[in-house]
C-alpha cells in the first residue's frame, strides 16, 4: 500500500473521531488522561501473567508493595471484589476480556485491539474515565499511587496487540502507532 502525503493525518483524525464517539457512548468522555506518547511502544513479547498480572499484583517500583488485586480480590471467592472486578492471579484474565463493566453494561473492561474503548485502560490512564474514578484509588486524587506512564503504556500495548494470554507478537500494528486517548 502506498501512502499519499497527508493520508496519515486524515487517518489520525478519523481514529480520534471514532474514539470520541465510542468513549462518549456511556455519556462521559474520558479527560485528564496521562500522555504516554513518550513511552517506547512494545510490539511483541508482552506476557499477560508476568507483565499485566504483575502490575495487578504490585505496581510500585520503589520497593514497596501495592497492587490492584489488594482491593480487587474475592479472596478465593469468599468476598465480593471492589467494583465486582476480581484481579486475583489465575482468574483476572477471564474477568477482563470482552466482559461488561459491572457499573455500566455499555462499557467493556478490555476490548482486544482497542485500548481506546477499554475501560481498564481509561481507569489507569485518565483522571475522569468513562465510568467511575481513576485507579488505583489508594491515595488518589493526590496522585501518589497512579500507575507510572510506562505501566500505562504497557497495558495500552497489550490491549492494542489483541490482549492475548500468551506473548504478544506485534503483527497487527504494522508500524502504525497511535498511543493513548486523545482529548
Amino acid at each position: 500500500m502506498i501512502r499519499k502525503p497527508g493520508q496519515a493525518l486524515i487517518l489520525l483524525a478519523g481514529v480520534a473521531a471514532l474514539a470520541a464517539i465510542t468513549l462518549s457512548a456511556a455519556g462521559v468522555t474520558p479527560s485528564g488522561c496521562t500522555s504516554i506518547q513518550d513511552q517506547p511502544p512494545i510490539y511483541s513479547g508482552i506476557e499477560y501473567g508476568a507483565a499485566i498480572q504483575g502490575i495487578f499484583d504490585n505496581f510500585l517500583s520503589n520497593g514497596g508493595s501495592a497492587g490492584c488485586a489488594d482491593c480487587h480480590t474475592s479472596n478465593g471467592g469468599t468476598t465480593v471484589a471492589a467494583g465486582h472486578l476480581d484481579l486475583d492471579d489465575g482468574v483476572s484474565y477471564l474477568h477482563l476480556i470482552n466482559v461488561r463493566s459491572y457499573d455500566d453494561a455499555n462499557l467493556f473492561y478490555v476490548v482486544p485491539n482497542h485500548p481506546e474503548q477499554s475501560l481498564l485502560f481509561q481507569k489507569v490512564n485518565c483522571a475522569v474515565p468513562a465510568n467511575g474514578e481513576r485507579m488505583p484509588y489508594l491515595g488518589y486524587p493526590n496522585g501518589t499511587t497512579i500507575l507510572a506512564p510506562d505501566q500505562q503504556a504497557l497495558i495500552y500495548d497489550w490491549i492494542a496487540e489483541g490482549a492475548p494470554v500468551g506473548p504478544t507478537d506485534g503483527v497487527f500494528r504494522n508500524g502504525f502507532d497511535l498511543r493513548g486517548l486523545i482529548e
